[in-house]
């Protein structure tokens, strides 16, 4: 069993590691081709790819105490960003003003990422659910139906509560298809990895039986 908590450790790192890098370079806006997106959307799909990892292996109660864990990190983190703007720094210190704004992220914005990563975990985590209920056993239809659907919904909370009224109609729907469409593509192509991994861990598991 030490290898059962083993793993789950490993997975539950990873998710809230990439979970808080995420937060932590979204204010970072990149060009991808014709697409304008935050540096983030590189990274945050693999923490679905995480997620539905968990689920297959450990259940619904664990993944949802893992997305707990990593809404939580977020809200540390938060409250530290506005610890490192606030509190004065020493007279030797000449980087205060870099720190500020990688960290000086509205409260909007934060606002945005947060109901974007409920919204989203949580539906990831029924939309599997509800797939696996219906005996759709294959994990790579079970999760790229999963992350067409739930890329959408973080892609649509995200740039619409962050940017709705500080740019025209036509910007923000442009900015939601260029984040869905790059995090749906990373997402499928996790799928080949999250096979893998679940293969890999259950027999590891089972061997440590």
């Amino acid at each position: 069993m030490e290898k059962y908590y083993e793993k789950l450790m490993l997975l539950s790192s990873l998710f809230v590691s990439v979970i808080i890098i995420s937060n932590i370079i979204a204010g970072k806006l990149v060009n991808i081709g014709p697409f304008v997106i935050t540096l983030s959307v590189l990274i945050y799909p693999v923490s679905f790819g995480i997620s539905n990892i968990i689920f297959e292996i450990y259940g619904e109660k664990i993944i949802k105490k893992v997305i707990l864990i990593g809404f939580i990190a977020s809200i540390i983190l938060a409250i530290y960003s506005f610890i490192v703007i606030l509190y004065p720094p020493s007279q030797i210190f000449d980087k205060n003003e870099s720190y500020v704004t990688v960290f000086n992220n509205t409260p909007r914005i934060i606002l945005a990422s947060f109901l974007a990563y409920l919204s989203a975990q949580f539906s990831n985590i029924w939309i599997f659910k509800f797939l696996k209920n219906l005996k759709v056993n294959n994990l790579t239809i079970r999760n790229t139906i999963s992350m067409i659907i739930t890329q959408f919904i973080d892609s649509v909370v995200f740039v619409g509560i962050s940017f709705l009224g500080n740019y025209s109609f036509d910007t923000i729907i442009s900015m939601i298809l260029s984040q869905y469409i790059i995090k749906l593509v990373i997402s499928i192509l996790n799928g080949p990895i999250i096979n893998f991994s679940v293969k890999r861990i259950k027999n590891t598991l089972v061997y440590d039986k």
